[in-house]
């Protein structure tokens, strides 16, 4: 399982938010008005495929104010439960680990019961 490492910058001016590294293209969110994650949240069911973890750059923006903290928190919640997901599709399931075993198992190469 790999790592990507994902870019965060923040353009207060223009009120953008840009994630770079995740796709070819930066997935952008607008902080303008209402705040809509789902171009995020689209980037990040493509790449689930590929069952890479991403990891924040350190040089990532912080954010200023209580608005833009809020959004980078949520973005940083967003991508933990990204990475549980891909944590959890390595695992096996618990139920192909089982080896089922009958009780009072007949010997079923015995074909003298049968009515042809």
């Amino acid at each position: 399982m790999n790592t990507i490492e994902y870019s965060l910058k923040i353009d207060s001016e223009s009120k953008l938010i840009n994630i770079t590294g995740i796709t070819s293209s930066p997935v952008t969110i607008d902080f303008s008005g209402d705040v809509d994650f789902t171009r995020l949240v689209t980037a990040l069911t493509k790449l689930m495929d590929s069952r890479s973890l991403l990891s924040p750059k350190e040089d990532n923006d912080k954010g200023e104010d209580n608005t833009t903290q809020l959004i980078l928190a949520t973005i940083d919640s967003i991508v933990e439960e990204y990475n549980n997901t891909v944590k959890s599709m390595e695992e096996p399931d618990e139920e192909e680990q089982i080896d089922i075993e009958f009780e009072n198992e007949e010997d079923l190469s015995d074909n003298d019961d049968l009515p042809f």
